[in-house]
């Protein structure tokens, strides 16, 4: 517990630090704090990005082979298991969550970041049009919102009714989080969420490692 709340007690002292270059301003501390640590973070992202794109993209094309053991061995559960191990094996595809390496780097930081994040938005403030970053702004929530639904429309693999459905349902989910949270907070759900959509189009647009 003592490095977790080291880590945490380093990134809420940042975010004072750069406050106090931003005239005192809060909402400036966690913005720079949170853009400088995804933008630390990006290379995992990227990679853990790829790796997700290039798993995919192989199980699209073993689907086939799939479905083939699937009927082969109706019934017998633990046959399908085994079958479906040794054809992923043979194509060099891991059982293991693609891009986790990656997301283990990533996963500890952004949850310190968030942390720290909520215990500086308590401290209030006012930020732009925000007048208590402690406190939910509708606008802000808005935003981010939106941010978000961006975000999840450019993310879809297909343009099925169901994923189109769960868009929709994960952008209101957000807007209603968002809504009883400090606006601080929304600050930095903003920012995660941009990098995390300018990531996924890097990694759609380049290369791609096969796992991570």
């Amino acid at each position: 517990m003592f490095f977790w709340d080291q880590s945490v007690e380093i990134l809420r002292e940042s975010i004072l630090a750069y406050a106090q270059l931003c005239h005192g301003n809060l909402g400036w501390g966690i913005l720079i704090v949170t853009f400088l640590t995804r933008l630390a973070l990006m290379p995992f992202g990227i990679r853990a990005a790829r790796a997700v794109l290039a798993h995919q993209q192989a199980m699209l094309r073993l689907q086939p082979r799939l479905d083939a053991i699937r009927s082969t061995w109706k019934g017998d559960s633990r046959r399908i298991a085994e079958e479906t191990h040794r054809v992923m094996r043979g194509e060099g595809l891991s059982i293991a969550p693609p891009g986790l390496l990656s997301n283990l780097v990533q996963f500890p930081i952004l949850i310190a970041l968030y942390a720290a994040v909520r215990q500086a938005a308590a401290m209030a403030g006012r930020f732009l049009w925000i007048p208590n970053i402690a406190k939910p702004d509708w606008l802000l929530t808005a935003m981010v919102s939106g941010i978000t639904l961006l975000s999840l429309s450019f993310a879809k693999s297909s343009s099925s009714p169901v994923q189109a459905v769960v868009v929709v349902a994960s952008t209101i989910i957000t807007a209603a989080v968002l809504s009883k949270m400090a606006a601080g907070v929304g600050l930095y759900w903003g920012v995660s969420t941009l990098f995390g959509t300018v990531q996924g189009m890097i990694a759609g647009r380049t290369p791609r490692a096969k796992t991570a």
